[in-house]
């Protein structure tokens, strides 16, 4: 029923004697009142923002009408609007381990035939690669016809390039009761296991493998007394540990400059084992990575976010990444440093706007942070140059390079950490180093100095994990009667 054709009903109700002497003031306000109580009411049956409000409140004694605010409903989900079907979504699954992806090896080739096809294997024979010698030539060797040797090596160039086979390396080649070869097996230096195996059912196919590793963990530690590579390779920590350690705390440390006798080193690592042969395959993923410099203690914990995004960060949850990174070359030693000097190619006083690294020809050169590279080419007398742009106001440039990597054009994206170049000497130089720059809004300033913004930190949910990850480092390295530099001074 609408709302006029209600008011004209009361009005009906109206006697026509009073209906006659609506002129009277007072008597016309009280018919009015009488009205307005009933559009009320009328309100109040159709809306449910009044459904908890007694009708005798939202009218006064008088007949005047309150003045009820009815709290706004709130607004319908836009998806029920939209007449769709509600859905539960899952959050995203971690992506699986090479091992889940691959699959294991098998301790030997003839183990791998009999699981993975009908044909079984009654011997095993290994055959070197020889110097000047082709796959044909090895596959001969090994029994192989003419057409399976082609067919094998058709499927051998996809996994490797042939170009780059090593003299000796070593092709185990399975047979059968008839002595005809069913089986192909090698290795390459990513840890993976590689199987060309015959089965009748779909003929020669290829596929690759993971040998199963046994992983423990390994805490070193030690007092520098000359360099920090010369004090950690005294605890025979692995090189692939020892890089790592050198790159996350070269966001915050000079190696070249700020290492003084005394300073102390930890690091917690993984030693990983082939459980096939008990052959030591070296470091893994390293922990945590501590310095203690002047009695200053400066420690980074490796952190894994769901989305398998690896980070650094101290125990709060700061990253341990800069901008940039304060040397961008490994075992170098600083030859030269920012500011005026005598020049020693043309023998007059000059500023120096950059900082020199001496090191061997050929040594790689690393991007100070990621960025776009902007230069790539000889450059006067900065000899072969690469220069970077990174986010905001600053930029990198690298001279004297012997040659620049491949990839590193002008306008392509590099990574921080990414070799961008080798050590070398062009241009107007006098030995193999780096000069390295530090541009801000375009302008050298000192690298070992100038202030560089760090990167994100852990908040909520990844901040509580991070946690955790510490806490689990902690117990590790306290098992082992020792105390975290992060932590000793709490």
């Amino acid at each position: 029923m609408s709302i006029m054709l209600h008011i004209k009903r009361v009005t009906s109700q109206v006697p026509s004697s009073i209906r006659g002497s609506l002129h009277n003031d007072s008597l016309r306000m009280r018919v009015l009142s009488l009205m307005a109580a009933s559009l009320v009411g009328l309100l109040f049956a159709h809306s449910p923002s009044f459904a908890n409000v007694p009708a005798d409140d939202l009218v006064a004694d008088d007949g005047r009408v309150l003045n009820y605010q009815p709290i706004p409903l709130a607004r319908p989900d836009a998806a029920i609007s939209y007449g769709g079907v509600l859905v539960d979504i899952e959050k995203p699954k971690k992506r699986p381990t090479i091992a889940e992806a691959f699959g294991a090896s098998t301790a030997t080739l003839t183990e791998m035939v009999a699981k993975e096809t009908a044909s079984r294997a009654t011997s095993e024979s290994v055959f070197a690669l020889k110097s000047g010698e082709t796959l044909s030539k090895i596959f001969d060797r090994a029994g192989f016809s003419r057409a399976t040797g082609a067919q094998i090596s058709r499927l051998f160039a996809k996994r490797v390039n042939v170009r780059r086979l090593q003299i000796g390396m070593a092709f185990t080649i399975a047979y059968d009761k008839d002595k005809a070869p069913i089986g192909l097996h090698f290795k390459d230096k990513e840890n993976f296991d590689h199987y060309i195996v015959y089965d009748e059912a779909q003929s020669w196919f290829a596929f690759r493998t993971v040998r199963p590793e046994e992983r423990y963990l390994v805490y070193a530690s030690g007092v520098i007394d000359g360099t920090i590579y010369e004090a950690v390779d005294k605890q025979n920590v692995p090189y692939a540990a020892l890089d790592e350690f050198v790159r996350v705390l070269g966001f915050s440390v000079d190696f070249q400059r700020e290492i003084r006798k005394g300073d102390a080193f930890e690091l917690l690592y993984e030693r990983r084992i082939d459980k096939l042969t008990g052959e030591d395959l070296g470091s893994g993923t390293l922990h945590y990575a501590g310095l203690r410099l002047s009695g200053d203690a400066m420690s980074f914990f490796r952190y894994e976010s769901d989305d398998n995004v690896v980070g650094w960060y101290d125990k709060d949850g700061q990253s341990a990444v800069r901008t940039l990174m304060r040397t961008p070359i490994n075992g170098a030693r600083m030859s030269s440093k920012y500011g005026m000097r005598r020049h020693p190619v043309t023998g007059y006083n000059a500023m120096h706007r950059g900082v020199d690294f001496a090191a061997p020809r050929g040594t790689p050169i690393i991007a100070a942070g990621s960025g776009v590279v902007e230069k790539a080419s000889w450059f006067g007398n900065y000899g072969r140059y690469v220069r970077i742009r990174h986010t905001g106001r600053y930029s990198t440039a690298y001279a004297h390079m012997t040659r620049i990597a491949e990839g590193v054009t002008p306008g392509a994206r590099v990574r921080q950490g990414q070799v961008i170049g080798y050590v070398g000497s062009t241009g107007r130089s006098t030995g193999a180093h780096l000069h390295y720059e530090v541009l801000v809004n375009n302008k050298q300033v000192n690298p070992l100095t100038v202030k560089l913004p760090s990167g994100e930190s852990l908040e909520g949910p990844e901040l509580v994990d991070f946690v955790e990850v510490v806490s689990r480092v902690e117990t590790e390295v306290v098992s082992r009667g020792q105390v975290l530099f992060a932590l000793s001074e709490q």
